[in-house]
């Protein structure tokens, strides 16, 4: 009996032991970012339970298998390979019952829920929408601007000259360093992220449980746009272009359409990333405007002017030249679209600086109006309650009445303000290159609160050059200092 108690306990032993080890890697059998093993203190509770279980269970069935042995040698049977049996069994079942239950919710836990869908207040893709107004529905904008938290890739820390989306709970925002990533919008926490082949500039696409995410700065040839799982960021289809893709595609009604520096535009199946036609001889750096009969972009090179296609089959229904290079974001409002123009660039501005905001017909192109300013025009005008928002390199925020242009208000920064604007609750915001971020009052333009980002400087570089998401009063802006922020109240914070 002395050696099937020995066996009896080797076995207890084995299990634990194979037990404690599964505890350890439980929260790693989830393909998300990896975790920490689990501390040693964490699994002792278990581990001392094990063993006094084990020790009782040890002596009762040593008793137990006793008055076994007396029986079965009062009816002849040989006893050693049964007994032994029962007690190897038992060996092994009574650790995996003690710890079973445990590990199961610890497995639980480990596993990420999806995305859950989209609700009120998602922002699934640049300025909002197709129609990039700078606004969505629902949207609720913090009063306060305070950190809530920042994110920042220890292993490879880059700029956030991208701008971010919010759906299901999630921001998705590409970095300077080929990375996408998806982070949790209440802790900052990062699910998982996704590297490709080069710079990602351009805003991703949220929709129907994907990511549509590009790539490729100005210098960058053969870049691709990518359809990844929303959940986990695993690819789905890429598709190459022979140039670049500096800004966001635009899903409408079932079709993708983007810009692809010297290939014109493309129109994809978002499903199959399989092209449906192509519009080519323009070079299109910025995403495209859709409306039921229109698509609109515009160029900078070459000479500069306004497009419009037909979303069917991408064929040229008018062009507009303008006297500057078409260097902002279409938005587009009812009958009418808005878009900056100017002789600069992100990243300075020209010897002879010129800027402005035109409004023109989306029918047939024609000029309603035109609003000039003192440099260029490089971010989206926003659209909200009548009036039209917009930066300018000259350092201000401008709102003008959207249907003549009239000025109603401006509203100087200390740099060059290249970030759009997003509107929600009767208030702006926005961030500049002297590393702010601000947010003004919608109908006055006066200042309520600003956020310095130059506190958390990792390179000697604070501007904000991306354009915040606004959701669930929180706003999402990406900084060149290689700090991702969350800014709101602090009573949002608290789940």
């Amino acid at each position: 009996m002395n050696r099937l108690a020995s066996l009896f306990l080797r076995a207890s032993l084995l299990a634990l032991a194979g037990l404690l080890l599964l505890a350890s890697d439980a929260a790693a059998i989830v393909p998300v970012k990896p975790r920490p093993p689990v501390p040693f203190s964490s699994v002792l509770p278990y581990l001392l339970l094990g063993v006094a279980v084990l020790a009782l269970v040890s002596y009762l069935v040593w008793r137990a298998m006793r008055v076994l042995a007396r029986r079965l040698d009062e009816r002849g049977i040989r006893r050693p390979i049964l007994t032994s049996a029962l007690l190897f069994a038992a060996g092994v079942a009574v650790p995996v019952l003690v710890m079973a239950s445990p590990l199961c919710r610890r497995a639980r836990a480990a596993k990420p829920p999806a995305p859950p869908a989209d609700t009120a207040g998602a922002w699934p893709t640049f300025m909002g929408g197709a129609a990039r107004t700078g606004c969505a529905p629902g949207a609720r904008g913090p009063a306060q601007g305070k950190m809530l938290w920042a994110f920042s890739d220890a292993k490879s820390p880059a700029a956030f000259s991208a701008s971010p989306t919010l759906a299901g709970g999630r921001i998705y925002v590409g970095s300077d360093n080929c990375k996408l990533y998806c982070l949790d919008a209440r802790t900052g926490q990062a699910v998982w992220e996704f590297k490709a082949a080069c710079e990602i500039f351009a805003s991703p696409v949220v929709a129907d449980g994907r990511v549509f995410a590009a790539e490729g700065m100005h210098q960058a040839n053969a870049a691709k746009l990518y359809c990844l799982d929303a959940a986990t960021g695993t690819p789905e289809w890429s598709f190459p272009t022979t140039s670049h893709i500096e800004f966001s595609p635009t899903l409408f009604d079932g079709k993708l359409y983007f810009g692809a520096g010297a290939d014109g535009v493309y129109c994809v199946d978002p499903k199959t990333g399989r092209q449906l036609w192509r519009h080519p001889g323009v070079h299109v750096d910025m995403p495209p405007a859709v409306t039921p009969g229109r698509v609109v972009f515009g160029s900078a090179y070459g000479e500069p002017a306004f497009y419009a296609v037909d979303p069917s089959d991408g064929k040229l229904l008018w062009k507009r030249p303008t006297p500057l290079p078409v260097c902002g974001t279409p938005s587009t409002d009812g009958d009418r679209f808005y878009c900056g123009i100017g002789n600069g660039n992100f990243q300075d501005s020209h010897a002879q600086p010129k800027g402005a905001v035109w409004c023109l017909s989306l029918a047939d192109g024609s000029v309603v109006w035109t609003r000039e300013v003192k440099d260029a025009v490089l971010s989206a005008v926003a659209l909200a309650d009548g009036s039209a928002y917009f930066g300018s390199r000259d350092g201000h925020l401008y709102c003008v009445d959207a249907k003549s242009g009239q000025p109603r208000w401006s509203f100087k920064t200390e740099d060059a303000v290249v970030s759009s604007p997003a509107v929600a609750s009767g208030r702006v915001y926005f961030g500049s290159n002297d590393g702010h971020v601000y947010c003004l009052d919608a109908a006055r333009g006066s200042l309520i609160w600003k956020y310095d980002t130059s506190g958390a400087t990792l390179l000697n570089d604070a501007r904000v050059m991306a354009s915040p998401v606004v959701g669930d009063g929180r706003i999402f802006v990406g900084s060149l200092n290689c700090c991702f922020f969350c800014l709101g109240e602090a009573a949002e914070q608290t789940p």
